[in-house]
């Protein structure tokens, strides 16, 4: 079996899934099988995708019957997965350096207490211009001192145990947004975090922006979720405060 199963989910991406699919083949570290799971995408994913299963026998292709949505897409995709560790990757992001895989593995190998590694991330628009860059903290103590206020760790950059994703229930399917801090969240209850202080992940910022009725959403879930782990995580009034001061900012 694979040490690693990398995960992606997409849904009509087939103009930027060719950048993701090849980030993760140019890994140095070559045990792991890529899982895609095509929800119900109606462009043409699914060609595209056979064309990289002729040349390598790690893709593993799966077409939903019907749109399921990201958090019961990235759950079927963790069911499936046979790998000691799962990465995750957005259709439309990608990993900026080869070696992003290789480093994470071998910190999840040295410490069993971690159960969850991220990484920085770079922002840029639809055209490839740079729009920032983003470390987050890389020590446990210090991620969990933040992350109640602000997410610790991007989706396409993480790599975790599967038995920390199965012992946490995987991701919240009732949930819109936030189903991946909601994880995050039930992951430290029993794991250690960690991130590598360094920009080894590419994320494409939403050419349109948050719309106001969507932020607002977005800040709504994001309390109904924090105050889930307000008695296990450090800075929740803060994080509270800083919510409304968002919500009142539109």
């Amino acid at each position: 079996m694979p040490k690693v199963s990398v995960i992606i989910c997409s849904y009509n991406r087939e103009k930027l899934l060719p950048r993701a699919l090849d980030s993760v083949l140019s890994q140095d570290f070559k045990d792991f099988e890529l899982i895609i799971i095509d929800d119900a995408s109606n462009d043409g994913t699914e060609a595209l995708t056979k064309t990289y299963l002729q040349k390598d026998s790690r893709l593993k292709y799966f077409k939903n019957d019907h749109n399921l949505g990201i958090a019961k897409s990235r759950n079927k995709g963790c069911k499936i997965a046979e790998g000691e560790y799962i990465a995750m990757l957005d259709s439309d992001d990608w990993w900026l350096k080869n070696d992003k895989l290789s480093r994470q593995v071998a910190i999840l190998d040295a410490k069993r207490a971690i159960g969850l590694i991220g990484t920085g991330i770079v922002l840029y628009d639809t055209k490839d211009n740079f729009i920032k860059e983003d470390i987050f903290e890389a020590e446990n103590d210090k991620i969990r001192a933040k992350i109640l206020a602000k997410n610790q760790f991007a989706q396409s950059s993480v790599l975790f145990r599967k038995e920390a994703h199965l012992n946490a229930g995987g991701y919240d399917e009732s949930l819109v947004v936030c189903e991946d801090l909601d994880l995050w969240l039930k992951i430290g209850l029993r794991y250690e975090f960690a991130n590598i202080p360094e920009a080894l992940t590419a994320y494409l910022a939403n050419p349109e922006g948050i719309s106001k009725l969507d932020r607002h959403r977005l800040i709504k879930v994001t309390d109904k979720v924090i105050s889930r782990y307000k008695l296990d995580y450090p800075g929740y009034l803060k994080a509270k405060i800083k919510s409304k001061l968002r919500f009142l900012r539109g």
